[in-house]
């Protein structure tokens, strides 16, 4: 699902220009013209003892829309040449809600215009749409359990999963892991429990509605559907932001239209990215991930691996004392302490030969905790099905901008 776009828009060339110094600057635009809200980084007193503001931006703001807001900002004050940025959640746009959606870039692309235009139309015929770009792109799909104490447990488990390039962030809560730098240029990723999200943001929005805000109560009527609560029970959501970088180097095109043109040409494009964006998560799991509690089960694991045959084809009694040693070290102390004792390249060795033993790399990162005991088998748990991520009582929604030129 196409869960959240980021989108900016250049300013036509004719309204800018460049100094000597390398900065851009509005040629006849009065700011105040476009009816934005302005704000200032520095207030003084001029010679007649006038309040004067300096420095003035367009500090983010909320669009209306039919649901939801959508946050809209001009950049007209960076080192870059003026443009506006909007985003927002296409789905909550059109449905008022986003359990789930469509992957249609230009159907949530024109929802979004649309709604700019309508707020700002002096403003929005100024810009460049021609060379509107995408920033990021969030790509969501869910796995399903069979009730949230099962989420919960699963996720506590996937709190000590990583892989490769694909690190946890520092950046935790009860209900969502993170992997990945805050700062990446290239991809985040997150898994949430859906349900729970879900129950914050009904409150957030009753609340809202109760202070008559309209918006907020047509998004309230939406969201007290009980079949829609009911889908959210049990729902381990996993969101990737793909980054402008990250799309040009896998050689997707950034420039919206032509990418709205692209996936027209590869209507299963955002599953593919999202399938490799999160591949290394998966991988991670993947492997042994039945309950191994006596020594014996796991000796006799690592004894049949072809991973300790020796040059002639036999077991090696060495290659299986080691390797099962390591296991029990791992049990004991746990992955973080033994890498601190281990030199790099020895402990990554011993590490890849317990997988290929068949332990998956999320259960040795588990093993040192009590989340290792009667293990269940994750990979299966989490196993993202591709053709069920919406109800069958769905019904795509209606754009009401399906129309809109863009001048």
């Amino acid at each position: 699902m196409l869960d959240h776009l980021c989108i900016n828009a250049p300013f036509e060339s004719s309204f800018y220009g460049l100094n000597e110094a390398g900065e851009y600057f509005f040629i006849d635009v009065d700011l105040h013209s476009i009816e934005i809200p302005l704000a200032s980084r520095s207030v003084h007193k001029d010679e007649d003892g006038d309040i004067k503001a300096n420095a003035l931006f367009h500090p983010y703001e909320s669009v209306p829309t039919h649901f939801t807001g959508m946050a809209m900002k001009v950049f007209f004050d960076s080192s870059y040449a003026p443009y506006v940025q909007i985003k927002a959640s296409p789905a909550k746009l059109l449905q008022g809600h986003n359990v789930f959606g469509t992957d249609d870039i230009e159907q949530g692309a024109l929802e979004m215009i649309g709604f700019l235009y309508e707020a700002y139309p002096v403003l929005s015929r100024m810009l460049d749409w021609s060379q509107a770009w995408v920033s990021h792109i969030d790509v969501t799909y869910s796995a399903r359990v069979k009730d949230q104490n099962t989420a919960h447990k699963v996720l506590d488990f996937l709190s000590n999963v990583s892989n490769g390039q694909t690190r946890l962030s520092k950046k935790k809560f009860d209900t969502s892991v993170y992997w990945g730098g805050q700062t990446s240029r290239l991809v985040n990723h997150k898994c949430y429990l859906k349900h729970e999200e879900f129950l914050k943001q009904w409150e957030e929005q009753k609340q809202l509605a109760l202070k008559n805000d309209k918006a907020a109560q047509r998004v309230v009527d939406v969201m007290s559907d009980q079949r829609l609560i009911n889908w959210t029970v049990g729902l381990l959501r996993f969101e990737s932001r793909l980054k402008k970088r990250w799309l040009e180097r896998n050689n997707i095109p950034t420039n919206l239209f032509e990418l709205i043109r692209f996936q027209k040409q590869n209507p299963k494009i955002l599953q593919q990215l999202w399938t490799k964006a999160t591949s290394k998560i998966f991988e991670a799991l993947r492997g042994q991930t039945m309950k191994l509690t006596d020594d014996k089960s796991v000796y006799e694991a690592i004894e049949k691996s072809p991973i300790v045959l020796n040059s002639k084809g036999k077991v090696s009694p060495t290659k299986v004392r080691n390797l099962f040693a390591m296991f029990v070290l791992v049990r004991e102390k746990g992955l973080d302490e033994l890498k601190n004792q281990y030199g790099k390249s020895q402990f990554y060795k011993l590490l890849s030969e317990l997988c290929e033993c068949g332990f998956s790399k999320a259960y040795l990162q588990n093993l040192h905790t009590e989340k290792a005991n009667n293990i269940i088998p994750f990979v299966k748990l989490v196993e993202i099905d591709l053709s069920q991520q919406l109800p069958e009582w769905y019904q795509p929604p209606v754009s009401q901008f399906s129309n809109l030129k863009i001048a």
